[in-house]
């Protein structure tokens, strides 16, 4: 009997070890649908998942014990994370932190369009954050890297069709204009060949001299719709769209799938100019 627990030991000794998979966080559900993508069933804890103001946010207690516990933390590159990640160093040495996307994380520029944080609503952006996900997955669990790997040239070819598709839809369009109230789409319009005009100016309200260049510019494109990211969005952008007789469309650039959101701004883009241009 003592032969046969001794030998018992050993079989549980050698047996292969299979780590469980990294508790991981992440900043926004895009990052935590890059991360579904990439690692089905791991169920991140995503910071701003309610509605919450990303630009004012601030995480609860709760929050934070729970990601001192975490293994692997998906950055965004938001301005609370500046004070949060040395926190989180401090409390848990050994997460490791995948940074924003590089050049893209500088939320607190003075001119709207430069330095746009928003670098899931474009497919570089999406294509750079599910490959540096991928990294820290592999460095975290060695042994769910050829999973990892093969689950990152899905994604990636699953947003390559996409992209080719909006390609060809958004070409009769190239060159126009299209109207947002935050510019949360810069890196889309370059993307596809497109303007961006927004309403808010320099992540404020619009002076009156903002608005009355706004306006002409509007007229002038023949622009139907102002892209708003929330009902709070809506009713801000309402006087100026009212006074156009121009119409809202929401567009939720936090959605988990950022796919989706990429399909999504096409449609609105296209309800916005449903004319293509006249050739000369």
């Amino acid at each position: 009997m003592r032969l046969l627990a001794i030998l018992a030991v050993l079989a549980a000794v050698s047996a292969p070890c299979h780590a469980a998979p990294p508790r991981t966080a992440v900043c926004l559900p895009p990052q935590a649908g890059v991360l579904d993508a990439l690692l089905p069933g791991a169920e991140p804890l995503v910071l701003i998942d309610r509605g919450q103001n990303p630009h004012s946010f601030d995480p609860s207690p709760r929050q934070l014990a729970d990601l001192s516990t975490c293994d692997l933390y998906v950055a965004a590159g938001l301005p609370f994370e500046n004070a949060l990640l040395p926190r989180l160093r401090a409390l848990n040495p050994a997460m490791r932190i995948v940074p924003a996307p590089a050049g893209e994380h500088d939320h607190d520029a003075p001119e709207a369009d430069e330095h746009d944080p928003h670098f899931w609503t474009h497919p570089d952006g999406i294509f750079a954050e599910a490959r540096a996900i991928a990294a820290a997955l592999a460095e975290a669990d060695p042994g769910s890297a050829p999973a990892v790997n093969a689950a990152l040239a899905a994604f990636e070819a699953s947003l390559r069709d996409l992209d080719t598709t909006l390609r060809a839809r958004l070409a009769p369009h190239k060159g126009r204009a299209f109207l947002v109230y935050h510019p949360a789409w810069s890196h889309f319009a370059e993307e596809y060949g497109l303007r961006q005009l927004a309403i808010e100016h320099h992540g404020g309200a619009p002076s009156a001299k903002h608005l009355a260049r706004l306006t002409d510019a509007v007229r002038a494109e023949d622009i139907r719709l102002v892209l708003v990211q929330s009902d709070s969005e809506a009713a801000r952008a309402r006087p100026f769209a009212d006074s156009l007789g121009l119409g809202t469309r929401l567009v939720n650039p936090l959605g988990r799938d950022p796919r989706q959101l990429l399909r999504d701004t096409a449609d609105a883009i296209e309800a916005a100019f449903p004319q293509a241009p006249s050739l000369p």
